[in-house]
């Protein structure tokens, strides 16, 4: 009979570790999916500085200027495969990035909540 408590109790540990990891793997893929679209963002800001720094050297030189259209998202002067490229690129180091800051922040605890400043040197 003592057993069998010992055996319950432990499962129910192992319960509540299990809920508290799984809030822990679904902050985790919620923050890597957040870094993997501010890095498709960032890529398509840079596609667009690109893009416009490319039709001012057009004009400038009085080239004409001919646009491509991107599955309805972008119209560009730079070809569309250069647009993929930029957004899974975006894409990938979004990833790393967040995988990276997730153990700084939540495996690691480095972040500036937890240096403490001396003003003496």
């Amino acid at each position: 009979m003592l057993k069998k408590k010992t055996k319950k109790k432990s499962t129910v540990k192992l319960a509540k570790k299990n809920e508290k990891v799984a809030k822990l793997n679904l902050k985790k893929i919620i923050y890597v999916m957040l870094t993997i679209f501010l890095g498709k963002m960032l890529a398509f800001i840079v596609f667009e500085i690109i893009s416009l720094n490319f039709v001012s050297a057009l004009v400038d030189a009085g080239l004409p200027v001919e646009y491509n259209h991107i599955f309805g998202l972008v119209y560009s002067p730079l070809s569309p495969y250069l647009f993929w490229i930029f957004i899974a690129l975006g894409a990938v180091s979004g990833f790393f990035v967040g995988l990276a800051w997730w153990r700084i922040i939540y495996i690691e605890h480095r972040h500036w909540r937890n240096k403490k400043v001396s003003l003496k040197k």
